[in-house]
């Protein structure tokens, strides 16, 4: 069996390397077909990151990012455009055309590109479609639906995707209805359990005492339209102030927002010095691992007004139970009974100050932060990756031997 990768994403978003990496331990060949729209100044051709058989197909303007979004729309729109550097891509990398093949797409502007590909080059691929996050947006009076550009590229291919990967069911029962004819499926965004350096980590928690310094932590979006990041900095500087051996690293993408997001960091930055640490722009993955190791609290707050909020499985949620650091979150999360104990959850409209005060209270109590975090670390193995991969092969073997013959 092949399994032909289709994504956009940054080339080390999370969970592709989680994807592939499962993958090229349980299956035969696996290859990547990158499209570095988010990453233009990379190097187009044959790569490999994890041990994958890709190639880079690089956007016409190597700086310009609204002139790639257009001219990259325009091409997921009128698919035939990529068939000859798809065709390049698939000799290059050795691709049988005869064997039963994959084609997994991470991103909905890829499907009819996917839809191409089986037309013109794979006849009997069956087409899977990984659904990262939700498009359905909505009004918040009328609660009618908001057309968005990724929930028509779902429309426009949706007869033809035969599965469907979901990284979250949203508590939305109706997800059938989306992709009536696909098969589909769950995979959380749950780690992988062995990457981890898991010295550091018990060592973090078993050392963990009064006279303790501790590591707050969020990387991620910091889009202002969906992360809230008023409140993020009121909790940090509240911290900051009140408990001196505390250290704050912010860093992630903040989609155009760069002037507004520096001035709302400055003065942290200036009273606390090396204490907060902000980082602007995409966090290498080696990188994030790293600090999620060392960290003891991991921040994750959205904002109540955001019409995206739905039952989310955020990876950095789990990302910090596998690590044994303290959840902190505002968001509606999958899992949340079983990973009270352990964390501070807070709902939609929990008023700041008390979710501020709560957090100063708990991390000033420096008995209670350690039972948490050993509580977190005992309940991890439940929310691996290595728990729900397998569920990529059981859709893939159920499509290609449920598959119809080539006509």
């Amino acid at each position: 069996m092949n399994v032909i990768i289709l994504d956009e994403h940054q080339p080390e978003d999370g969970r592709l390397a989680r994807h592939i990496t499962y993958l090229l331990r349980h299956t035969g060949d696996v290859f990547r077909l990158h499209f570095s729209l988010f990453a233009p100044t990379l190097k187009p051709g044959r790569f490999s990151l994890y041990g994958e058989k890709g190639y880079r197909i690089k956007p016409p303007f190597s700086t310009m990012r609204l002139a790639n979004v257009l001219c990259f729309n325009t091409m997921y729109l009128f698919p035939s455009l990529f068939s000859p550097r798809i065709q390049k891509a698939l000799e290059a990398l050795d691709v049988d055309p005869a064997a039963p093949t994959v084609l997994h797409v991470h991103d909905p502007g890829l499907l009819r590109v996917a839809m191409m590909m089986k037309r013109d080059h794979l006849r009997d691929a069956q087409i899977v479609y990984d659904r990262h996050e939700f498009f359905e947006v909505f009004y918040k009076k009328t609660r009618l639906p908001v057309p968005t550009i990724h929930r028509m590229y779902e429309i426009l291919a949706r007869d033809s995707i035969d599965g469907v990967v979901h990284a979250s069911l949203g508590g939305n029962s109706g997800l059938g209805s989306l992709f009536p004819r696909a098969a589909s499926t769950q995979v959380p965004n749950y780690p992988l359990a062995d990457i981890y350096d898991e010295a550091c980590i018990q060592e973090k928690a078993r050392s963990f005492g009064s006279d303790s310094s501790m590591n707050l932590l969020y990387i991620g979006s910091l889009n202002p339209h969906d992360r809230d990041i008023g409140l993020l900095l009121k909790v940090a500087s509240e911290v900051l102030g009140q408990i001196p051996k505390t250290t704050c690293f912010i860093g992630g993408p903040s989609y155009g927002n760069d002037a507004e997001l520096e001035r709302m960091m400055l003065p942290l930055q200036e009273q606390y010095g090396e204490r907060f640490r902000f980082h602007q722009g995409y966090v290498a993955r080696d990188t994030t691992q790293r600090l999620t190791e060392r960290s003891h609290v991991g921040f994750l707050f959205v904002k109540p007004e955001t019409t995206y909020w739905i039952t989310s499985s955020p990876n950095k949620l789990f990302e910090s139970l596998r690590c044994g650091a303290i959840p902190v979150v505002r968001a509606s999360v999958e899992s949340s009974e079983e990973i009270s104990g352990c964390s501070l959850l807070f709902d939609r409209y929990t008023p700041e100050e008390e979710i501020v005060t709560k957090t100063r209270e708990l991390l000033s109590d420096p008995e209670r932060c350690r039972g948490m975090m050993e509580h977190a670390l005992s309940i991890s193995p439940n929310f691996t990756f290595e728990a729900v991969g397998p569920r990529y092969l059981t859709l893939y073997t159920q499509l290609l031997n449920d598959r119809p013959p080539v006509r």
